[in-house]
């Protein structure tokens, strides 16, 4: 092969557009989401791109970012609080710099490699090779190919002859809309999921003035949106990203139309917020945040996911993937597995021999139910 030569990015709006789109195609977060990242001041990351030439023509794209990584991200339990004491004494036990490949926002991992390439494995050899010089030099100790497609294993694998070792990440959720109408849709679900379901509903429209505003840019209530972001932030158990108030103002800027704000008002006041990006026959359910004195009173996230079915179907919506976070609702609804995976490497050949035996205690079915009890991930 031609000499392949590379380069090491510090921002997208560096790729000639031309490029990105001929490596990534139509993937639907793209240049625009990327971008948006970069103009959102997340303190906690640093992006970067790895971009492959041969000729003068684009082979590939590698989206890159830099953060501190908790490995014991899924730990609850007895697990979790050892962690925990031990982190009194050691600070920064099981947390490492690390340099992922992908996106620390986007619903799986993103590497762009132009259609026409034969041989995958001379550029994943490229990939690898960049990759730990890179690392070496920013001394980052723990490189991550962060929650690929099951597809994309079939050439990713071949990075476990580099010392890479594969394991399962969080699932994303995915639901099929084959539905003409709601109502078949609500058929289509258990009995008691679906009469607990209208009786939500019916509860909150009769007792509530709910409206629903849908638009495209926030920036006049960004702070309200960011408070109720704030709010299922903490609550949450499992944190990796967070977001801060000029993302929402960037992504209604950058990716209009594709990112669409649903507004949940109840009773005059601004009590939820669902932020979307829609591309073609596809529905992502990204962000949502809530007030929740409100939203439990009137059943908001029910409501919220009842509206973007409806909204889908009247759309001609095909596909609603809902992420990796709050499984046991989400199944109840329709919602299906889609299996992530993961490649990890620590600079060192003993340490990374401990985390291949620690991810086998770490893994996501050990620590969540809804997980451990589907087979399909």
């Amino acid at each position: 092969m031609e000499n392949i030569t590379y380069q090491i990015i510090d921002s997208v709006t560096k790729i000639k557009k031309d490029d990105w789109n001929l490596v990534f195609q139509d993937t639907p977060e793209g240049y625009q989401f990327y971008k948006t990242l970069e103009d959102s001041k997340l303190g906690e990351f640093s992006f970067y791109y790895i971009t492959l030439y041969q000729g003068g023509h684009v082979l590939l794209i590698a989206p890159l970012f830099i953060t501190d990584f908790n490995l014991d991200i899924a730990a609850e339990g007895l697990i979790e609080r050892i962690i925990r004491i031990i982190r009194k004494f050691v600070p920064r036990f099981l947390i490492l710099k690390t340099l992922f490949c992908g996106s620390p926002f986007s619903e799986h991992g993103a590497l762009g490699i132009r259609k026409d390439v034969q041989d995958k494995g001379i550029i994943i050899n490229e990939l690898v090779k960049i990759m730990n010089g890179f690392a070496k030099e920013k001394n980052i100790p723990l490189i991550i190919f962060k929650d690929f497609l099951k597809e994309e294993t079939l050439f990713l694998d071949s990075l476990q002859e580099y010392g890479f070792f594969k394991v399962k990440s969080f699932p994303s959720v995915v639901m099929g809309l084959n539905f003409a109408s709601f109502d078949e849709y609500l058929k289509s679900l258990g009995h008691s999921t679906r009469k607990s379901l209208r009786r939500k509903l019916k509860n909150a429209y009769s007792r509530a003035d709910i409206k629903v505003e849908i638009t495209e840019r926030v920036d006049n209530i960004a702070n309200d949106i960011h408070r109720l972001y704030e709010n299922t932030y903490h609550t949450g158990t499992t944190k990796f990203e967070r977001l801060t108030r000029d993302f929402f103002i960037s992504a209604g800027k950058n990716l209009s139309p594709n990112a669409k704000f649903f507004l949940y008002y109840v009773n005059g006041k601004l009590a939820a917020f669902n932020l979307c990006f829609v591309y073609k026959d596809l529905f992502i359910d990204k962000f949502i945040g809530f007030a929740y004195d409100i939203s439990e009173q009137y059943s908001l996230y029910f409501l919220s996911w009842c509206f973007n079915i409806e909204w889908c179907l009247a759309n001609s919506i095909r596909f609603y993937q809902t992420g990796q976070t709050d499984y046991g609702p989400k199944l109840k609804l329709g919602g299906r597995f889609t299996p992530l995976y993961a490649y990890l490497k620590h600079r060192h050949n003993i340490v990374n021999s401990l985390l291949k035996l620690l991810a086998v205690f770490l893994k996501p079915e050990n620590f969540d139910e809804d997980i451990k009890n589907k087979t399909n991930v």
